[in-house]
């Protein structure tokens, strides 16, 4: 993923962010210089959660998509020195290829909750809940598929969401200048993607001043083609090819989150990621156009 933005208030400062992808500390003196500060209000909100998948191959009949959207109540405490965000499950909606698999409120008579605990430069620390909320969501299958949502929805899965998730977030912003027309790169140490961060600018939110932030980045490619690989290779199958042959030969990528953020306590006001693809694929029926496109979103309600 991204690392963040630092703006040029000084040359030597703004070098050296460009430079590193280790954000300064979080503390007061950040904040009164204007920097992202990890300080969540305590102040309870609804957030809504929605991703929406399509693959689908042009000039084909084959299209697949889903939509997915997730409504919590959160609050947030103080538990020692960390804060505590309780997550609540109220309502689960699932729609596949426009036919409606959840309506929503099945889900909140079980009260599913998770606990997200960060510390003060937003690392997480611990997250507790995720086996009653992996349970909640099995519940709502038939019998004969909740073994693989149990699977899909593992707890250790939830976990692992939970943290890449906060990650997103939080990890290209807290201790980095927030004025408009902040901006660097960054190279990711593990995969060497390279992405831009830049504040683009002011907005109202709630009685308070936020920052609109653009986030762009690469894909790997590879990833990509393998996350659509499986339905490549069944429809070329069903075509009567050898899907062993089927072969990456181009892409088209673009990777582009747009956040709305209070920089005050990192509260979020809305965020879009959006993921829009062409991958380029040679079969044994010849080239084969593939788009992707993937959509999430994310809601408040103070």
């Amino acid at each position: 993923m991204s690392m963040t933005k630092r703006m040029a208030v000084v040359a030597v400062v703004f070098l050296s962010a460009c430079a590193s992808g280790e954000p300064a500390p979080n503390n007061a003196a950040q904040a009164a210089s204007g920097a992202f500060v990890y300080a969540p209000a305590s102040k309870p909100y609804r957030e809504t959660m929605t991703r929406y998948e399509e693959v689908s191959i042009p000039g084909s009949p084959m299209r697949d998509a889903q939509k997915w959207t997730m409504d919590f109540d959160v609050t947030t405490t103080q538990e020692a020195n960390l804060f505590k965000r309780s997550h609540r499950l109220v309502a689960l909606k699932i729609n596949v290829n426009g036919a409606e698999q959840l309506k929503g409120d099945e889900v909140k008579a079980d009260m599913a909750t998770v606990d997200i605990l960060t510390d003060k430069d937003s690392n997480v620390v611990d997250v507790r809940g995720t086996d009653q909320l992996s349970e909640a969501i099995a519940r709502l299958g038939a019998p004969e598929v909740q073994p693989l949502l149990k699977r899909v929805f593992s707890p250790q899965r939830l976990k692992a969401l939970v943290i890449v998730r906060n990650q997103e977030l939080h990890a290209d912003f807290v201790g980095r200048p927030a004025q408009v027309g902040s901006q660097w790169q960054v190279t990711e140490a593990d995969s060497g993607a390279i992405s831009q961060i830049r504040v683009a600018g002011e907005t109202p939110c709630d009685g308070t001043k936020c920052v609109q932030v653009q986030r762009t980045y690469e894909l790997d490619r590879k990833a990509v083609f393998a996350e659509v690989s499986d339905r490549v290779a069944a429809f070329v199958q069903s075509q009567g090819g050898d899907p062993s042959k089927v072969q990456l030969t181009g892409m088209d990528i673009k990777l582009e989150d747009s956040l709305v953020i209070d920089p005050a306590t990192m509260d979020y006001h809305g965020a879009r990621f959006s993921q829009d693809a062409t991958l380029h694929v040679t079969g044994p029926n010849g080239e084969l156009p593939v788009a992707f496109k993937v959509l999430r979103e994310r809601s408040y309600k103070f």
